[in-house]
């Protein structure tokens, strides 16, 4: 998975608005079959204030995936936070999950965005984004084993 290095830079300037990725950066994810379900990546906010939990960021897909599904799911999550503001570091918050469903085998590419509700900037005029992606090998399923073929029934014999 990638992460821009724009979204970085605003990440690291906005350490209270994380991105908890699934996978470590850099790191490949293990080739899935079809039918198989994965998540990418986890996204919370914490207040800049303090430590209050906000709601989970707000995630768009700008590429959909071709061969399965990329789904946005908001959840409920312990998270280990590393804000020197926190006094407790596992905390239970909203999560932005984004999630992928593998439906064919081949190489999958799919993209989105993220946007917090914290601003930055003079004013707090723009919003803070961070931008993700992800490549992913899905191989063919196993084989099924094939039906045995009925034998050709023969006519009842007439007496």
């Amino acid at each position: 998975m990638r992460t821009s290095s724009f979204g970085r830079a605003v990440l690291a300037m906005a350490a209270l608005a994380c991105a908890a990725p699934a996978l470590a950066e850099g790191q490949t994810p293990p080739p899935l079959q079809p039918g198989q379900q994965i998540v990418l990546a986890n996204y919370f906010e914490l207040s800049g204030t303090g430590c209050s939990a906000l709601s989970p960021p707000i995630i768009t897909i700008t590429q959909k995936p071709a061969l399965g599904t990329l789904t946005v799911s908001r959840t409920e999550g312990v998270v280990n936070t590393s804000s020197p503001k926190c006094a407790v570091r596992s905390k239970a918050l909203p999560i932005s999950q984004v999630l992928y469903t593998a439906n064919k085998p081949g190489l999958d590419n799919m993209a989105w965005s993220v946007t917090f509700q914290q601003r930055w900037g003079p004013h707090g005029r723009y919003p803070r984004m961070d931008y993700g992606s992800a490549r992913l090998k899905i191989n063919p399923g196993a084989l099924l084993p094939a039906q045995p073929i009925p034998a050709p029934s023969t006519p009842p014999a007439h007496p």
